[in-house]
């Protein structure tokens, strides 16, 4: 039944190359929406999943990382004055303006972290460490924000916020979902900068490791009754909440979703018009098969096979066009993640569509008599 279903989308080679069009454009953009949501939801929960932290201290009713209110920095104390704590370590997340070369502003995400431990640094660098930023005014910036800013050269002197700084080191692929520069400096340095709410003595954040992973909820919820005036959060349950924010509450993740569907769709829709055309073109022959003693579920391999092939072709194409052209998608600044897994998954929905759109193929095969078709 198999080469049944190949010999009739091969003897129909125009509406098979269409069909195969529709579904690699299908996959394109299946894949390119799933990739850029799931791209930007990493960009917005990476400082937090790479910093070994297991629980977060924010200001109350905190929605995403990125929108940080601050805190004295003294609740610090009440983080280590429990004896499951290992240690507590604030975080400065602020905002500043870049002068450019050209005399323009560019706006930046302001990390500020401790340059003794590195809590809070940036994880991947392209140019000097981490370290670099203590004893001074000094800056690390990510080599995605080039096409913003322009060169970034080592060594080099930026107006910040009316503030001098020398660019110590330059990071690699480390974005904000807000698309921001993200700016690395001292946490000294970010409490210094002239930004109104921003001033020594305050933090917006708190990160606090656990002894015992197996205590991780435990301790959070002590916390929880010490710092009745902050958000205390488990590492994944910040995660979650700041996905939840952009996705859900910004209506960004629908947007992202719903053209995945309608891809899904119109690639379904295609692969099924196109052997639901094929099944009528050749109705006598499958009541010919019929009337030889082939039972309705071997007429329905050759449909549904029909509608594998199809989707493993246009599959195929479609993924390969994504894998070849995801370096320059990128390097645009688009972020783009597409695991194994997920890569598996669309093709499995890709599949069950162009299945599903066989079903009706497959239903006018159920009720043919091949009486009737030879009378015919």
């Amino acid at each position: 039944m198999f080469w049944l279903a190949w010999k009739t989308l091969y003897h129909e080679k125009g509406r098979f190359l269409v069909t195969l069009a529709g579904t690699t454009l299908s996959t394109i953009l299946v894949l390119m929406e799933v990739g850029i949501y799931l791209g930007m939801m990493r960009s917005a929960t990476d400082i937090i999943r790479h910093n070994d932290a297991d629980i977060w201290v924010a200001s109350k009713n905190i929605q995403s990382f990125d929108f940080a209110n601050a805190f004295p920095e003294s609740r610090k104390n009440r983080v280590e004055s429990l004896a499951d704590v290992l240690w507590a370590e604030p975080l400065v997340l602020t905002w500043g303006f870049l002068k450019l070369a050209d005399g323009a502003q560019e706006q930046v995400q302001i990390v500020g972290f401790n340059p003794d431990n590195g809590i809070g640094a940036p994880w991947s660098m392209l140019a000097g460490r981490p370290a670099d930023v203590k004893g001074g005014r000094y800056m690390i910036l990510d080599k995605t924000s080039e096409k913003r800013l322009g060169v970034l050269k080592q060594g080099s002197l930026w107006e910040l916020s009316q503030s001098r700084f020398r660019l110590v080191g330059v990071s690699r692929d480390i974005r904000s979902f807000t698309t921001a520069p993200v700016l690395f400096m001292s946490y000294a340095q970010a409490q210094d900068l002239p930004i109104g709410w921003m001033k020594p003595g305050f933090t917006t954040y708190i990160l606090a490791k656990v002894r015992d992973k197996a205590k991780i909820h435990e301790v959070a919820a002590a916390l929880r009754t010490l710092l009745k005036e902050n958000d205390v959060m488990t590492k994944e349950e910040f995660i979650e909440r700041t996905v939840k924010y952009w996705t859900v509450q910004t209506g960004i993740g629908m947007s992202f979703f719903l053209t995945a569907f309608l891809g899904l769709v119109i690639g379904g829709a295609i692969v099924g018009q196109t052997i639901f055309s094929n099944t009528i073109q050749h109705i006598k022959e499958y009541g010919t098969l019929k009337a030889m003693g082939a039972h309705n579920k071997d007429i329905y391999k050759a449909i549904f096979s029909q509608a594998l092939i199809n989707a493993t072709a246009g599959y195929a194409i479609g993924a390969a066009f994504i894998g070849l052209s995801r370096p320059s998608i990128e390097a645009s600044g688009v972020p783009l993640y597409l695991s194994p897994l997920i890569v598996s998954s669309v093709f499995v929905f890709i599949g069950m569509s162009c299945i599903f759109s066989a079903y009706f193929s497959a239903r006018k095969v159920k009720t043919l008599d091949p009486v009737m078709v030879f009378r015919g």
